[in-house]
């Protein structure tokens, strides 16, 4: 430990990395786990602080095995990549804890390099990127620390102008380099905390309401249509009597979109979803996309054609739902009730017969229902009662009459297959937060929406009543709703969205969208495709062949430049110590109008200063003496006689 010249600023600098990163993770790991290295981190400042030694072997060996059974049991074995992160941050919090020689430290500054790069596989935003640039300059300087006797201030200047140096660079190889597929890729972590599920729950959509988390951002090609904004992403087509489930048929056997198929285009729209673990993906109606990445199947719907730990940005058309005509065998499934549900939920049965005798045609039962929750004082709320009878439907219809959207979606598509007419439940997202700067939306969990796709008149119609019972939910964001303001804000995780209350909070919120929104288009989104049309632009399709020259000739300027950089001749000289603090002082007396003969001597010039202004003889004698022991005595100018003398000038230019 002795050959360390800077052992306490190096655990101090990792320590703070170290902090930063378990802050970071706190939204992807166990709470306790998370805890346990908070704890070791600070034991380990302690330690440095105190000047005490560092636990020996057994000790460390045993805490480690402790540590580790507490992350396999908080953490499970299910997501290998976060089980991976956890044991990467483990094992060098606690070679922290231990390390003494150079050895040790250049060991533990490689795994922080991994520590940091990691946080990518979860978040990839321009916050996160500019943290983790920040990290990685300080664990740079570190590694100058280990072999040098430098401060910490010098030795993070010397890595930020490394940097500044090796940016523009990477950026000239982003643009010009050509993008290669990943030789190997990780998969994916399970990044979302909410989101939707093949199985719909009414509480399950309620429970959404909670997170602020961002799911996409959608920018149509020309003016943004009318709202509402029904983004699909999962259709369900079974109920068991509680919830409505994705079948095997939708899941396994559903066919690709036919590609043959001439379907007239409503929109088209630019999609940029954010890391998750799921395949769905979102549109508005009968969406298809021509994405190498993504999917387009029968309904309508989108996918991803692999799982991506990265944001997906895809090109959507969407047209009317389907207006085919359903065969025989499609109109029984989808007005099909199993014999348990049949069993259960009888008032709402009963109330869809009645319906249907009180009607003449498919478009009087949709209207009439519509009605019926209109005039039945039904009331919509982010926290719905629980209702645990086995006929929730009539539980909720009859008895409760208040709840969010999957309350109401899964009991309309209970009533119009109760009444013969084929109808199936979709969830996804409504509307979304308009950003007027950028002209785009964004939706985030809290947006999270179930309706009806209901079949009349051979065209499959949405049936949400919402549109009645809340009709201000279809437009915009969730976050927008001025009648669920106060529910919203209450119900809703902290963060900047529920402090938007507050002009000034919502003002950064707002533009930090939309720095985030152009990293992530512009930096995050530019794949290959974007790659081509701006190398187009540039040299034009039929002189393609001057990439590769320009990207030679870029680097060879870029090292020719670098290399002038580092043997261009400086000016080594350097003023004497205490000659500009002194220069100080004579411009302090210009000022005040003392001006000393041009033939004194520096000294007989501060005798004749305190003379002048007796206020300031002190620390102009001071300053004297300190300047004597250094210019004429060879006294070494040590940082304490440099502070000193900042302070005495201080004192001068402050007496009156």
């Amino acid at each position: 430990m002795a050959e360390l010249l800077n052992y306490r600023a190096i655990n101090l600098a990792m320590s703070f990395i170290y902090a930063c990163l378990f802050a970071f993770y706190l939204s992807h790991m166990p709470i306790l786990f998370i805890g346990v290295l908070s704890l070791l981190c600070l034991w380990n400042v302690y330690l440095t602080l105190t000047n005490n030694p560092k636990p020996n072997a057994w000790l460390a060996n045993i805490l480690a095995g402790l540590a580790l059974i507490l992350m396999i049991y908080t953490i499970g074995i299910g997501d290998t990549v976060i089980l991976f992160v956890a044991m990467l941050l483990l094992s060098s919090i606690f070679k922290l804890l231990q390390a003494k020689t150079k050895k040790h430290y250049h060991f533990i500054v490689t795994l922080t390099f991994f520590s940091i790069s990691s946080a990518y596989l979860f978040n990839q935003s321009i916050i996160t990127t500019l943290t983790m640039s920040a990290l990685f300059l300080l664990n740079f300087a570190v590694l100058s620390l280990i072999e040098s006797s430098h401060s910490l201030k010098l030795a993070s200047k010397q890595s930020a102008k490394l940097l500044f140096i090796a940016l523009p660079l990477a950026i000239f190889l982003l643009l010009f380099l050509p993008k290669m597929p990943a030789f190997w890729q990780l998969p994916g972590p399970k990044l979302a905390k909410t989101g939707l599920s093949e199985q719909v729950d009414p509480f399950d959509i309620a429970k959404l309401s909670n997170s602020d988390e961002l799911v996409f951002r959608a920018r149509f090609d020309n003016d943004t249509p009318v709202s509402p904004y029904y983004w699909r992403a999962l259709v369900h087509d079974t109920f068991d009597g509680k919830a409505w489930k994705t079948s095997d048929l939708l899941k396994y056997n559903n066919q690709s979109a036919d590609p043959n198929k001439q379907i007239a285009i409503q929109n088209t729209y630019t999609i940029i979803a954010e890391p998750a673990n799921q395949k769905w993906l979102y549109g508005l109606d009968y969406a298809i996309s021509n994405n190498k990445n993504v999917e387009s199947n029968a309904l309508g719907l989108l996918r991803k054609k692999q799982y991506q730990a990265k944001s997906l940005q895809y090109q959507v058309s969407s047209a009317a739902l389907s207006t085919e005509q359903l065969s025989d065998w499609q109109t029984a499934y989808y007005t099909r009730l199993n014999n348990q549900t049949n069993q259960t939920n009888q008032q709402a049965a009963k109330l869809a017969a009645k319906l249907k005798q009180s009607t003449t045609s498919q478009s009087d039962f949709y209207n009439a229902l519509l009605s019926y929750f209109a005039k039945q004082e039904f009331s919509y709320t982010l926290t719905p009662e629980p209702m645990s009878d086995d006929s929730t439907i009539d539980q909720f219809l009859f008895d409760k009459k208040r709840g969010f959207c999957g309350h109401y979606a899964s009991s309309a598509a209970y009533i119009f297959r109760s009444a013969g007419i084929p109808a199936r439940l979709a969830s996804g997202y409504l509307g979304g937060e308009k950003n007027q700067t950028n002209n785009y939306l964004s939706v985030r969990q809290y947006d999270a929406h179930a309706w009806v796709e209901v079949y009349i008149n051979n065209q499959w119609q949405i049936f949400d009543a919402t549109a009645v019972v809340a009709p201000e939910r279809l437009n915009g964001s969730l976050s927008q709703n001025e009648e669920l303001n106060d529910e919203f804000k209450s119900n809703l995780d902290f963060g900047l969205v529920s402090l938007s209350n507050f002009a000034a909070v919502n003002w950064l919120r707002l533009k930090l969208e939309t720095l985030d929104y152009q990293w992530t288009s512009w930096v995050l989104g530019f794949d290959e495709e974007k790659q081509s049309n701006f190398l187009k632009s540039l040299f034009g399709s039929k002189h393609l062949w001057l990439v590769p020259l320009a990207v030679i000739l870029g680097l060879a300027f870029s090292f020719a430049a670098y290399f002038i950089y580092l043997n261009w001749p400086r000016n080594k000289s350097k003023r004497p110590p205490l000659v500009s603090e002194f220069e100080a002082i004579k411009h302090w007396a210009d000022k005040d109008d003392i001006a000393a003969p041009s033939h004194y001597s520096p000294n007989q010039q501060l005798i004749y200063f305190a003379e002048q202004s007796p206020d300031t003889a002190e620390p102009l004698s001071e300053f004297s003496y300190l300047f004597n022991q250094v210019r004429y005595a060879k006294k070494p100018f040590t940082k304490e006689r440099k502070n000193q003398a900042k302070d005495l000038i201080k004192l001068i230019k402050s007496s009156k």
